[in-house]
């Protein structure tokens, strides 16, 4: 086995490998570190390979340089490592940990935290420091799309399927946007922002998303009438389709616009061939008052499978800056 740092000339090849692995996800792609690194404070991205007979990519693990202020920065690998399934899994490990902890020394950031998306049930040879915090949801909500369509509506909550035929009579339609509906996208993004207590990017994030995820990223408008009244960004990637962003105006609101747009996303999955699509972030059940708490009533609605991933790990390169680090974190 050897490793390597890729390039962009590998970005096919890296792709390809992330979509028939188990585990692979569009957030360790070549074209996600291309999307981060459009946000201000995350200034580049490299990308690690493993290979076996010197050819065959077999683990991988993408790390996204951010600023943490006082002119340090640190590492982040969204989804990852991806791991090999089977017995070379710890000796792959090693070695991706080894060169990440090099060019982190090699670049003076402060530690890298590491969130991959492995179920608990599997066991995750990152034995490394956890961490509370993290970027990505821990608990997300899986819908198994090898249901036929009328298995999917049978297995939704009752108040789910009333909402999806309130649409249907308020004449909601969805169709496929483009690049000139990005605009009205992105200001019912804002006003669902501040009714929901919503962070957002900057709107040239949002095409980034689309240009960047060229053919992986799908925006979906929702119309009454003529009138924009909500959307949805879904990025579809191996077998799964992942919803990523979504955003209702305040007009129509007992049109139930989200629905539609939901069924439809699900609906253009499984015309698509994907096996899986991912609601991307939920409450856990035990915590009431947790943010996503709301949201986790919409999207629970269309029933699906709760998953709970392998908390952040960190691998701590500098002791003095991470402990600077907490204590500006802590009066954040």
């Amino acid at each position: 086995m050897n490793i390597r740092h890729l390039t962009a000339e590998d970005a096919g090849t890296l792709s390809e490998f992330l979509k028939a692995h188990p585990h692979g996800s569009i957030e360790q792609s070549w074209a996600w570190g291309e999307l981060q690194t459009s946000i201000s404070g995350r200034s580049n991205f490299h990308v690690l390979g493993v290979f076996k007979n010197g050819k065959e990519l077999i683990a991988s693990v993408l790390v996204i340089r951010q600023n943490m202020g006082l002119t340090k920065t640190w590492l982040w690998s969204p989804s990852g490592p991806v791991l090999p399934v089977g017995k070379d899994r710890e000796r792959v490990w090693g070695l991706l940990r080894h060169e990440v902890g090099k060019l982190a020394h090699r670049h003076h950031d402060v530690f890298v935290r590491f969130e991959a998306s492995v179920p608990v049930e599997e066991d995750w040879p990152v034995k490394l420091k956890k961490v509370k915090t993290s970027y990505l949801p821990r608990y997300t909500l899986l819908l198994d799309l090898t249901l036929s369509e009328d298995q999917l509506l049978a297995q939704m909550a009752q108040k789910g399927r009333y909402n999806l035929k309130q649409s249907a009579k308020a004449k909601v339609t969805v169709r496929e946007g483009g690049k000139e509906d990005l605009a009205a996208f992105y200001e019912i993004l804002k006003v669902t922002g501040a009714r929901d207590g919503f962070y957002h990017h900057k709107e040239s994030f949002y095409s980034h998303f689309l240009n960047l995820l060229e053919g992986n990223a799908v925006l979906y408008v929702a119309e009454v009438g003529d009138e924009i009244v909500g959307g949805v960004l879904v990025a579809y990637f191996g077998d799964r389709a992942t919803y990523y962003f979504g955003a209702s105006s305040n007009s129509h609101r007992k049109a139930m616009s989200p629905y539609a747009l939901q069924w439809h996303a699900i609906r253009e999955a499984k015309k698509r061939g994907c096996t899986e699509y991912d609601f991307l972030g939920i409450a856990p059940e035990d915590q009431p008052k947790h943010p996503l708490r709301g949201v986790t009533q919409f999207k629970t609605r269309f029933g699906g499978k709760r998953v709970e991933y392998h908390g952040s790990r960190v691998l701590v390169t500098s002791r003095g800056w991470w402990w600077v680090y907490r204590v500006l974190k802590a009066f954040r």
